[in-house]
């Protein structure tokens, strides 16, 4: 079978923990797709199977999806180390070059009299790493809630509040047993 895209993959940069019934671990790494720089989310092997690619003697890879990381005109990557996430930054609005030097602004907060980047709240424009380790863990909680309960369980506001109320429970029934 040949794949439409022809990856070569560099290094693992995010392990999710999730692994298969033959032991493969569900990864993104960075790499290429079509010679464009890229984040993969793939099973990292650790034999040559004939579906798997980049063999290096010890691990391969079976490419699941790709996010193309590229960077729009007008922004910049910034990684949040709070989240340990990037985002792009847009030009004019968060930061402003002045003779090729990136200068962010910051907002006074009156209250306090503190001054904090104008970039705290970016989450909505995630860069293609950031995309690709969301959406494995989407997939794994998933994934999870239909090999427990063999379907997706309600997103909706009181069905999580219910299953918080369940798990509570049942930590403290857990913790207020005594060994006699």
């Amino acid at each position: 079978m040949s794949r439409p895209e022809k990856y070569t993959i560099k290094k693992t940069v995010w392990r999710s923990g999730r692994k298969n019934d033959f032991n493969d671990e569900l990864v993104v790494v960075k790499g290429t797709t079509n010679n464009k720089p890229c984040y993969i989310m793939a099973w990292e092997v650790k034999a040559d199977r004939p579906e798997t690619i980049c063999w290096d003697g010890k691990v391969s890879y079976f490419p699941r999806m790709h996010w193309i990381d590229e960077i729009p005109p007008g922004h910049i990557k910034i990684y949040n180390y709070a989240e340990e996430k990037e985002y792009h930054l847009k030009k004019n609005k968060h930061y402003t070059v002045q003779d090729g030097e990136v200068y962010i602004k910051y907002n006074k907060d009156e209250r306090n009299n503190l001054y904090h980047p104008s970039f705290t709240h970016v989450t909505y424009n995630p860069s293609a790493k950031t995309k690709a380790i969301e959406y494995v863990q989407w997939f794994n909680e998933n994934q999870k809630q239909l090999d427990t309960y063999g379907r997706l369980l309600s997103t909706s506001k009181q069905a999580r509040k219910r299953r918080r109320r369940r798990q509570r429970k049942n930590l403290e029934k857990q913790i207020n047993t005594t060994n006699d």
